[in-house]
């Protein structure tokens, strides 16, 4: 009986073991970054008040806003935020002796500072837009006090520098002692996930499991990893990890992957239409599309070591000298019995599934031997990525977060508030905080929310709790339940604003200090105007062309349709990386969301589909032009071609596409009489072949009457999807 006892109780641990390491590696490292964000923010405070600095809560709520899961983000944060801080308090200097006497022109100086701050901050992408977001509300938080008093300036700035940097010391030590988290392990999964996904992604469209809302999804995730990834790449290079030694590595992987993704989708949707047109080759190339992806599983599972991936890149490889065979039959089986228009269809999915096969094998390549010191990358030049903004809404936002403050400063002032510097200041940190969140006015509401919360635990915990306690450690021990909140909601990508309103209002209302001051009038009236000031910030962003309203989607379908233009007139070295990272970065707000929400952000989606598949041909159509001599006559038709078909993008009607539709045509036949030219080599007329098949992918894509591009041409006015009209 003991026996059996001691076996139950020995099976009871092991499965208890394995629980809890199942819960260390998801909720667990939760709950570590939640500890590890409270340890810090309380050393901060400790080592302030041991200096007797000011205010200790700048350097709680500087550990607050730059502590990340992990250690390389954090010391990237805290670069940037030196730098900002530095930026900020130079432009406070300046705004003080230049304007300290008038107080309304000083005012407005600093709204203007602002604003170009938040807009600097739309323009630019992580870490770097998080500088440009110090930069503008530490302006505010050095100069708003000191108005009246501006000789008391270098005093206050040297202690609110010190607080900052103590807060950034504070974070990095704890993020990189206490069980750290390398950002290499983080990228290593990110990497992993996406290929495992993509590859079902592969299998289940070709198949036709996948349900359309299904497929959207999936292509913002990729959006969105295209994205983390180059954020986390960007940030390694600040961490002693072995990834910062595969940084070109991991350029090329996401070069790679934007590559495949997108020659993946122009196949799928040619074979749909090939399907939908009832031609006789689409059975045999489906299958052969099939029997592509089935050889990227290994017992209905995807790749997800680096060993399984080698397999299979071998496999691929495999697959790769026996297609040119299989291709030849192919073409011998149709070609007798084949007319021109079939002829056409079919090379140009052969092109496709030919040219999938080899960028899937890149990729496969790239992501097995990442880390394999022996493994040699065939050449390539060097890949940056490449953003794309619209400056005109970067503007825009930047004249939100004026308008904002400037309507706080406008109430100060006309009502002479005793608090009204501190409803100003908070209306520029919510203004400048939020603002490069993919949607604005979400994020200052879920402040707006989190700051409500934190005032109302504040005052519990302020005038209930640590009335009866005494010195630093009962001090810690008394607001270390209240604090654990605010990392913890952080975690959750859809209240993350409650969490960092939390954090931060609970910070300012406790304003811990060496001699606490408990007096509850002064609390609510300091409270109200952190809250109102927020909540300003709040009402603009929600109604002063925010970034949910029909004029800015509109904006960003067209950007995208000016990709076209990118394809079609910008250099060609490294133009593929440059238009597919800038064209997928247009859609990072909406990637950041991983939903689409109604018919403008399908519109984006569609019109960022099309975009690719377009314009990859055009590129691909331009370097073939480039490595061969042709004549005069078919360059000029050429060219003729691409500019037509930027112009329909620019401006789609239907004159435009009948135009883009002519020339295209035109540049077939040019071409289908060069390649009949005696005295044309092997080389010359594969060459011609590939720009056939990329002229008449160009063509289904304009003549494909589901597109957006179709809709679009065919809606009244010809239009943009989504755009308002008016009548007359």
């Amino acid at each position: 009986m003991s026996l059996f006892n001691a076996d139950r109780a020995k099976s009871w641990l092991c499965a208890l073991r394995h629980e809890i390491i199942a819960w260390s590696k998801t909720e667990g490292m939760g709950w570590v970054f939640v500890f590890k964000t409270t340890i810090a923010a309380l050393l901060a405070m400790g080592i302030s008040m041991r200096l007797e600095l000011g205010q200790p809560v700048t350097a709680m709520v500087t550990v607050y806003v730059i502590m990340q899961p992990q250690t390389g983000m954090v010391l990237t944060k805290s670069l940037f935020r030196i730098c900002g801080t530095l930026a900020g308090t130079i432009a406070s200097l300046v705004l003080l002796g230049m304007f300290s006497q008038e107080r309304v022109i000083f005012l407005l100086g600093l709204a203007i500072w602002i604003g170009l701050c938040t807009a600097g901050a739309a323009l630019f992408r992580n870490f770097k837009s998080y500088g440009f977001t110090l930069a503008g509300y530490t302006a505010a938080m050095i100069s708003l006090p000191l108005v009246m008093q501006p000789t008391g300036f270098f005093d206050y700035a040297v202690n609110r520098a010190s607080e900052v940097l103590i807060g950034i010391l504070c974070a990095g030590l704890v993020s990189d002692i206490v069980f750290p988290l390398s950002l290499g392990d983080t990228i290593e999964r990110t990497i992993q996930t996406r290929y495992t996904d993509f590859i079902r992604f592969v299998q289940g469209t070709l198949s036709g499991s996948m349900e359309p809302r299904e497929i959207d999804r999936v292509h913002l995730g990729f959006i969105g990893s295209v994205m983390n990834l180059e954020s986390f790449r960007s940030s390694a290079f600040m961490e002693a990890s072995k990834i910062r030694t595969f940084d070109h590595r991991l350029r090329r992987l996401n070069h790679d992957f934007m590559a495949v993704a997108t020659t993946f989708h122009s196949l799928s949707q040619l074979l749909i239409r090939l399907k939908k047109a009832n031609a006789p080759a689409t059975p045999e190339l489906t299958e052969l599309s099939e029997s592509l992806a089935d050889l990227l599983v290994k017992e209905g599972e995807p790749p997800r070591t680096a060993e399984e991936a080698q397999e299979a890149a071998r496999r691929l490889a495999a697959f790769r000298v026996g297609f040119s065979r299989q291709v030849e039959n192919f073409r011998h089986k149709y070609l007798p019995e084949s007319n021109y228009q079939e002829n056409l269809d079919r090379e140009t999915a052969v092109e496709l599934l030919n040219r999938f096969t080899r960028e899937l094998h890149d990729y496969t390549k790239t992501y097995a031997f990442l880390e394999a010191d022996q493994h040699v990358f065939s050449p390539l030049d060097d890949i940056r990525f490449a953003s794309r903004t619209d400056s005109t809404v970067a503007l825009l936002t930047g004249a939100r977060s004026l308008a904002a403050v400037l309507l706080v400063a406008g109430f100060w002032v006309a009502s002479a508030w005793p608090n009204g510097a501190s409803a100003v200041m908070m209306a520029a940190i919510g203004s400048s905080l939020f603002a490069p969140a993919p949607d604005p006015a979400r994020a200052v509401k879920m402040g707006v929310i989190g700051t409500l919360i934190g005032f109302a635990v504040s005052f519990v915990c302020k005038f209930f709790v640590l009335t009866s306690l005494d010195g630093i450690g009962l001090l810690c021990a008394g607001m270390i339940p209240f604090m654990l909140v605010g990392p913890y909601l952080t975690l959750n990508p859809k209240v993350t604003g409650i969490g960092l309103g939390y954090s931060t209002m609970f910070c300012f209302m406790i304003s811990p200090a060496n001699s606490m001051q408990y007096d509850p009038i002064s609390f609510i009236n300091f409270g109200s105007a952190l809250m109102l000031g927020l909540a300003a910030s709040a009402i603009i962003f929600s109604t002063f062309a925010p970034v949910t309203g029909t004029w800015l989607k509109r904006r960003t379908s067209r950007l995208l349709c000016r990709q076209v233009e990118v394809a079609s007139f910008g250099p060609l070295p490294n133009l593929t990386s440059r238009f597919e990272s800038s064209t997928r970065d247009i859609l990072n707000r909406l990637a950041a969301k991983q939903i689409v929400q109604d018919t403008h952000d399908r519109a984006k989606l569609d019109w960022m589909f099309i975009v690719l598949e377009v314009g990859r041909s055009i590129i691909h159509l331009r370097q073939d032009a480039e490595s061969i001599s042709l004549s005069q006559p078919l360059m000029k038709k050429l060219k003729n071609t691409i500019q037509s078909t930027a112009h329909l993008f620019k401006c789609p009607n239907t004159q435009n596409r009948s135009a883009a539709l002519n020339h295209v045509e035109s540049s077939i036949e040019a071409i289908l009489l060069e390649s009949d030219r005696d005295g044309q080599c092997g080389d010359s007329r594969e060459v011609l072949r590939r720009m056939l098949t990329s002229l008449h992918l160009i063509r289904t894509s304009l003549l494909d009457d589901e597109t957006i591009l179709a809709t679009t041409v065919a809606g009244p006015q010809a239009n943009l999807q989504g755009e308002t009209l008016y009548a007359t």
